[in-house]
């Protein structure tokens, strides 16, 4: 019995479609310029509304599809790219949007 039996748990590994769009984490190499990384974002994701916030930290939070994430992540001024789960209408309700 594995792990998944144990818990009554199913597993399911299938990647979504390259055309399915999703909310990525970027994080670029901390050798790289903030202001270089979000322009050269801004030039692989097409749109600045694509680029949903970055912080000079060095992240930033990108709509794209699965196929240009994993674009993303082969280019070498980036350090990660992971999908996550973000609802722009909450974070607008606490973050409060721009005038």
């Amino acid at each position: 019995m594995n792990i998944a039996e144990r818990f009554g748990a199913s597993i399911d590994v299938r990647r979504p479609d390259a055309d399915a769009e999703g909310f990525f984490f970027v994080k670029r190499r901390d050798d790289v310029d903030h202001d270089v990384f979000v322009t050269g974002l801004l030039g692989v994701i097409g749109r600045a509304d694509r680029l949903v916030l970055h912080h000079r930290t060095g992240f930033a939070v990108v709509r794209v599809s699965f196929d240009r994430s994993r674009r993303l992540s082969r280019l070498p001024w980036i350090e990660t790219v992971g999908g996550i789960r973000f609802d722009p209408e909450q974070f607008a309700a606490i973050a409060g949007s721009p005038d």
